[in-house]
């Protein structure tokens, strides 16, 4: 028989993992293949992406990862205009702002409460430790790339 707190941990990981997909869906304007979600407890490598951390009943990070033109290519999607590479890394954080927020309401709906902090992006080659498993979905757009989404789970 699982404890209470397990039941709890795999309920949570099932309305992120939800909320994710349908935030994505919602926010994203471009035809997009989900791959099987999957947990890891290996440190990830980013190139680029952009971090937003979570505190509430769910406690972790949600991390966006792809090429600079995947980003790009989302804001062309959602403004009907070519971002320039200076606007690139505002559009990056705004669109990780939308991604966190759309899942903190999926969250709120569930009866998760949750707050996030400001976006950060992460650019180079950096590695990212601390964690204590993260639910890793890659998102196929054929027109435009792949992108990583990472739920970063610190319980």
């Amino acid at each position: 028989m699982s404890s209470s707190t397990e039941v709890n941990t795999n309920e949570i990981i099932k309305e992120l993992y939800n909320g994710s997909v349908q935030t994505i869906k919602n926010v994203v304007p471009v035809e997009h293949q989900f791959e099987s979600p999957k947990m890891s407890t290996n440190p990830l490598n980013i190139k680029y992406g952009v971090l937003i951390g979570y505190s509430g009943t769910f406690k972790g990070d949600l991390l966006i990862q792809a090429d600079h033109n995947v980003f790009s290519s989302i804001g062309e999607a959602l403004y009907g205009m070519q971002l320039s590479e200076d606007m690139l890394d505002s559009f990056s954080g705004e669109l990780g702002n939308m991604l966190a927020g759309g899942l903190s309401t999926h969250l709120a709906n569930a009866g998760i409460d949750t707050d996030i902090t400001h976006p950060t992006i992460i650019s180079g080659n950096a590695n990212l430790t601390g964690f204590k498993r993260i639910l890793e979905v890659e998102i196929h757009y054929p027109s435009i790339g792949d992108m990583k989404m990472s739920l970063l789970l610190n319980q």
